[in-house]
C-alpha cells in the first residue's frame, strides 16, 4: 500500500494527533491560536457583554447568594472553544512565536511599527494594546502618525478653519463644504485620533507576549518546516479510533495528525529574484541575496564583505534594489555603519503612511470593503487589491531619514531606474543601470559595488509551497494571479477543513490582509468558523442553553420549541 492510495490510514500515537495544527508561527498564527482559546471575541461582544461572560463564569448559569460559593460551577468554558493543549503551532523558524518578525526587524533595525495602535493579534479587544501601553504606563512607547487625521480635508476647507479660529467666529460651511460625504472626501473619525499613534517595536513584542501568556500558547510551539499536508484517514493506535483529518509531515521526519489545519504562512511564496540584470551572473548569497535570504538568517546584514570592510575601515559600497519600506529600512541601517548605499528603484519615491490608503481601516471602512465585497469575480478583487497595494511605498519617517543620507553623501537615490546587465569578477560587482523615465532619453551608466541587496518583494504563488501540493494534487481549486479562491469562511472548499489566513486570504479579505489588520480579521472568520463547527458536532444543551439564557441571547419559548419537535 503506496502513501498515494485511496486507502491509505496513516497510524499515530494519540501524542501526535491535534485539534488544530497550524501551520505558521508569525503574527497570522498568533492571531488565529488565540483567537481558537477566545470564547468572548472582541468583534462580536461589547465591553459590557465581557463583563457579564466574566460575571456569570464567577458565580455560574444561575444567580446565587454573594457569601454562596460552589467551585463546581465557577470552571464554566464553552465546548467549542479549543485548549492549548489541543492546538499544535508549526513555525520553520523558531520555537516561539513571532521568530521571522525577530529576525526581519533586528535586521532592518525598526524601532516602531508602521501600523496603528488598533493592528494587533488581540482577539478579545480592539483596543486591547492601548490598554495594554497604559496599564504598563508605557504612554512613551507610542508615536504619533502625524498629518493622517483630517489630512483628507480640501485645501479650502483648512483655509476657512484657519479664518474662523482667527476670527473666533463660528461661521459654518457654505456650499458645497455643507456636503459631508461629497465625492472626493474621504471621512476620518475625528474621535480615532488617539487610535493614530505607532506602538515601539519592544511594545508590540510586550504586547503578544502577554496574549501568548493569557492563552497559554507558548508551549503549543515548536519549530519544524512542514513539508507536507495531506488529507486522510488517521488511525489512533492508543485509543484505537479511526479520525479523517490532515496528515502533516515535517522537516524533522515527524508526521502530526490534525482535524483541522490552518495555513498562516505569511513570507512565503514566489521572491522576485535573481532580478533581470543579475541571471547571467548566477550570484552566490556571498555576493548577492533577497531580504528573504536576510529574514530566514540564510544571509547576514551587513554582508560579510562589507563587516570585513568596515572592520578593515576601509571604504565599501552597497546596491540595494527596491522602492519599498524595507529597502528604505535597510539603506538606512547601512549608511549608519558608514557604508556608501545606492538606491536603485524603478518608479518614483511613493510617500505614504501605509501599504493601502487610510480609509480602509477607519471609521468608514465599510464604504471601501463593500466595494470590495460586491465585486461579481475574483479576478477584479485581484485586480483592485494591486490597485490598493499599489507597492513600493516609503512612510513619510523614513523618507525624511534617507534625505538626510542624500545630503550627508552617504546614499545616492537612483529613480525610474533599472539593472540593466551586472558581472562579478575579483570581489567587484560592475553593473550596467538604465535609466527608464519617461519623457527622457534613456541612457546607461556604469555603477560598481560590493555587494547587490533585492528588496524586491514576493509575490502570491500558492502552488509554489511545496507543502502544498498533495492538497491542490488531490482537491483542486481556483487559483487567480496566485492567490487562493476560498470560501467565505476562508476555508479551502466546504469538504476539508482546511483555512488559509494572511496574504493567501487577500481575495475574501481585501487589501489589508496580508497585514496586521488582516490577521485579526481572518483569525476571527476561522475561529468562528471553527468553534461554531464544533459546537454543532457536540452541542450539550442543557448546560449551553442555561448560560444562553443567563446571558439574554436565547428566551425560553425558543428553547421550548427544540424541545417539542
Amino acid at each position: 500500500m503506496t502513501e498515494n492510495s485511496q486507502d491509505y490510514v496513516c497510524e499515530l500515537l494519540l501524542d501526535d494527533i491535534f485539534e488544530a495544527v497550524i501551520v505558521g508561527g508569525g503574527t497570522c498564527g498568533l492571531a488565529t491560536a488565540a483567537r481558537l482559546c477566545e470564547d468572548t471575541p472582541g468583534s462580536i461582544f461589547t465591553d459590557d457583554e465581557h463583563q457579564r461572560f466574566h460575571w456569570l463564569r464567577t458565580r455560574g448559569s444561575k444567580v446565587g447568594f454573594v457569601s454562596k460559593r460552589d467551585a463546581s460551577v465557577s470552571s464554566y468554558k464553552l465546548s467549542s472553544t479549543l485548549r492549548p493543549s489541543e492546538i499544535l503551532v508549526l513555525d520553520a523558524t523558531s520555537d516561539n512565536f513571532m521568530g521571522q518578525w525577530h529576525n526581519q526587524f533586528s535586521s532592518c533595525q525598526i524601532p516602531v511599527l508602521r501600523s496603528p495602535m488598533f493592528f494587533h493579534p488581540d482577539p478579545a479587544n480592539i483596543d486591547g494594546m492601548i490598554t495594554f501601553a497604559y496599564e504598563r504606563k508605557r504612554e512613551r512607547d507610542l508615536m504619533e502618525i502625524k498629518n493622517v487625521v483630517g489630512r483628507e480635508y480640501s485645501k479650502h476647507q483648512h483655509k476657512r478653519q484657519i479664518k474662523k479660529n482667527a476670527m473666533k467666529m463660528s461661521t459654518p460651511l457654505r456650499g458645497e463644504a455643507l456636503n459631508h460625504d461629497r465625492p472626493g472626501i474621504i471621512d476620518i473619525n475625528m474621535r480615532d485620533y488617539r487610535d493614530f499613534y505607532r506602538p515601539s517595536s519592544k511594545l508590540f513584542e510586550d504586547f503578544c507576549v502577554e496574549i501568548t501568556d493569557r492563552y497559554g500558547l507558548a508551549s503549543s510551539v515548536r519549530k519544524d518546516e512542514v513539508t507536507s499536508i495531506r488529507y486522510g484517514d488517521i488511525h489512533c493506535m492508543d485509543t484505537d479510533k479511526f479520525y479523517k483529518g490532515f496528515i502533516i509531515q515535517t522537516a524533522s521526519g515527524r508526521i502530526y495528525g490534525g482535524k483541522t489545519c490552518i495555513v498562516t504562512s505569511g513570507h512565503r511564496g514566489s521572491i522576485n529574484y535573481p532580478i533581470k540584470g543579475l541571471l547571467e551572473a548566477n550570484a552566490t548569497l556571498e555576493q548577492a541575496c533577497h531580504t528573504t535570504h536576510i529574514f530566514n538568517r540564510a544571509a547576514p546584514y551587513p554582508p560579510l564583505c562589507i563587516q570585513r570592510k568596515l572592520e578593515s575601515k576601509q571604504v565599501s559600497s552597497l546596491v540595494i534594489v527596491g522602492g519599498g519600506l524595507t529597502s528604505a529600512q535597510l539603506a538606512h541601517v547601512a549608511c549608519s555603519l558608514g557604508v556608501n548605499v545606492t538606491l536603485i528603484m524603478r518608479g518614483p519615491v511613493k510617500i505614504k503612511h501605509f501599504d493601502f490608503h487610510l480609509d480602509w481601516v477607519t471609521k468608514y471602512k465599510n464604504v471601501k470593503k463593500s466595494s470590495f465585497y460586491i465585486l461579481d469575480t475574483d479576478e477584479e478583487r485581484a485586480q483592485l487589491i494591486k490597485e490598493a497595494r499599489g507597492g513600493g511605498l516609503i512612510n513619510p519617517e523614513y523618507h525624511k531619514i534617507l534625505k538626510n543620507h542624500i545630503a550627508s553623501g552617504k546614499l545616492q537615490l537612483r529613480c525610474f531606474s533599472l539593472i540593466e546587465h551586472g558581472s562579478f569578477e575579483d570581489g567587484k560587482w560592475t553593473l550596467e543601470v538604465k535609466s527608464i523615465e519617461s519623457g527622457k532619453n534613456e541612457s546607461t551608466t556604469t555603477l560598481s559595488c560590493d555587494y547587490v541587496c533585492c528588496a524586491t518583494g514576493i509575490l502570491a504563488d500558492l502552488e509554489g509551497l511545496g507543502f502544498m501540493k498533495p492538497i491542490l494534487d488531490e482537491h483542486p481549486i481556483d487559483i487567480v494571479q496566485g492567490l487562493p479562491c476560498l470560501t467565505d469562511h476562508l476555508q479551502w472548499n466546504d469538504t476539508i477543513p482546511l483555512f488559509m489566513v494572511g496574504k493567501n486570504a487577500s481575495l475574501r479579505i481585501g487589501p489589508t490582509s496580508a497585514n496586521l489588520d488582516g490577521a485579526r480579521l481572518g483569525a476571527e472568520r476561522v475561529g468562528w468558523k471553527i468553534q461554531n463547527d464544533r459546537a454543532d458536532q457536540n452541542h450539550d444543551i442543557i448546560k449551553d442553553s442555561r448560560l444562553e439564557i443567563a446571558r439574554g441571547s436565547l428566551n425560553r419559548y425558543s428553547l421550548l420549541q427544540e424541545v417539542m419537535c
